[in-house]
């Protein structure tokens, strides 16, 4: 039996965008939405000496593409952001031949240098979880931009410089005690939980650092990009990997009632806007809507067309599960994954591939599970929204653009509207006159008016129905 979702709404979005005039459904990003926990993933990193390397490759990959940058563009052509990781490229993406053996070298030095660090990491008895990964990557940061200066200093990038970083043993040689020591913690049967809650000191400590050095001008803000590249590129490059597991994802946000008042104070704009009220369809696979939209791209643009969207229900848990980040890249070609993350230089396999080359449609359904579990969780304090979704992902491209977010129902989907206590009468007018438009258009007579109320009877906000339509 088809169901009831209830969509509040401000006023701007409904008559400043125009959503009730266009009939429109806006899906956000995550982060647009207000729990700050949107789209969070709990990755952890646990791969054998081929991954770990491959990943360092990738990160020096795009260290020094933002290094380029910086030289081409200094601080007033260009500002760094994460954008300009190149993490989807591939090892033959670089322009020219010469270009590319310059990132071989580069790659080579910087092995040369660091790969007892590397292989230090890969034996770690359990998975490397994100503020450890982020501190590993800040100490080696430092090799890897001397290894990138000294390179193009020797092409004549660069100037030549009066001093070089001469400490680069030294800094290596402490992360590999610092992995030794988390190592003898955890076979002294301490547990990881005290070995991550040192991790999280250290985290906040260097976060702190970092602030007050910004705030007494150590690191000058006049100098953006040069603080992207030096300072804070580590956790940009977490920030943008993710993006390698799973496609964007946006959503249009639904309730199966309308009687809190704390919704309404949230997302109704502190009551002064309205809830809007849809009729779904009904499968045996759940409720849905059908909605018009990007289907594909033609030879002459996007493609539109009608698609079954379904209303998935929100689960409100405690906690968010651990992905691997080695086994669910899932964002890339299978030949480029293959290559650049799970090959060696002399075409031996990683373990870390195992799932994936051994049941690939097995992998598959695990790695859809994951994607659709992580994008319905919220924390129990957000239970009392009852929330249901419907879901828009990338898979057509990694980003979809603000306009093709923007879907289209048909009219006789909207049963009707509440409006809130505070709605003011000009408003109510307003979407009184579309709404009587859109049913002689569409020959109806059975679109709802409801007004909000608080209700000392059930002690929360009800809503009765309008007569004089």
């Amino acid at each position: 039996m088809a169901q009831l979702f209830y969509r509040f709404r401000n006023i701007n979005s409904l008559l400043g965008f125009e959503e009730l005039q266009k009939q429109t459904i806006y899906f956000a990003p995550p982060e647009d939405l207000n729990d700050p926990m949107e789209g969070f993933r709990n990755l952890i990193w646990s791969g054998d000496t081929i991954a770990w390397k491959n990943l360092f490759k990738h990160y020096l990959m795009c260290l020094e593409r933002v290094s380029s940058l910086l030289i081409l563009c200094g601080e007033e052509h260009h500002t760094l952001k994460e954008g300009d990781l190149p993490i989807y490229n591939s090892y033959d993406h670089f322009p020219t031949p010469q270009y590319k053996k310059l990132f071989e070298t580069i790659a080579t030095d910087f092995f040369d240098l660091s790969i007892n660090v590397i292989e230090k990491i890969a034996t770690r008895t359990t998975p490397v979880k994100r503020y450890e990964l982020q501190i590993y990557l800040t100490l080696i940061h430092l090799t890897a931009i001397e290894v990138i200066q000294k390179n193009y200093e020797l092409c004549g990038f660069i100037p030549k410089r009066e001093f070089s970083h001469t400490h680069i043993s030294d800094t290596l040689a402490q992360i590999i005690i610092m992995i030794d020591t988390v190592e003898k913690m955890l076979q002294e049967a301490q547990g990881y939980q005290q070995v991550e809650d040192i991790f999280d000191m250290f985290k906040n400590f260097q976060d702190n650092i970092t602030l007050r050095n910004k705030c007494e001008g150590t690191f000058c803000q006049d100098f953006p990009n040069r603080n992207f590249v030096l300072v804070d590129f580590p956790e940009k490059y977490l920030n943008e990997i993710e993006k390698l597991l799973y496609p964007q994802w946006y959503t249009a946000c639904f309730m199966t009632e309308s009687h809190s008042s704390s919704v309404w104070g949230h997302y109704g704009d502190g009551h002064k806007g309205v809830c809007l009220i849809f009729q779904s369809e009904h499968s045996e696979n759940g409720d849905f809507i059908r909605l018009k939209g990007k289907v594909g791209w033609g030879s002459e643009g996007a493609i539109m067309g009608d698609r079954n969207h379904p209303f998935y229900q929100v689960n409100y848990e405690d906690g968010f599960e651990e992905i691997d980040f080695f086994k669910y890249i899932g964002s890339l070609p299978a030949h480029q994954l293959l290559s650049m993350w799970y090959t060696d230089e002399d075409k031996t396999l990683s373990k870390a591939a195992d799932s994936y080359i051994s049941n690939e449609e097995k992998w598959r359904q695990q790695y859809w599970n994951i994607y659709q579990r992580d994008i319905l969780i919220k924390t129990k304090d957000w239970a009392y929204e009852k929330e249901y979704r419907l879901i828009l992902n990338g898979l057509l491209e990694h980003d979809i653009s603000k306009e093709h977010r923007l879907l289209t129902y048909d009219f006789k989907s909207l049963k009707g509207i509440i409006f809130g206590i505070k709605t003011s009468t000009e408003d109510k007018l307003k979407i009184i006159d579309i709404i009587r438009n859109k049913c002689k258009q569409h020959n109806r007579n059975d679109f709802e008016f409801y007004q909000a109320y608080y209700s000392s009877k059930d002690k929360n906000i009800q809503h009765r129905k309008m007569a004089f339509l």
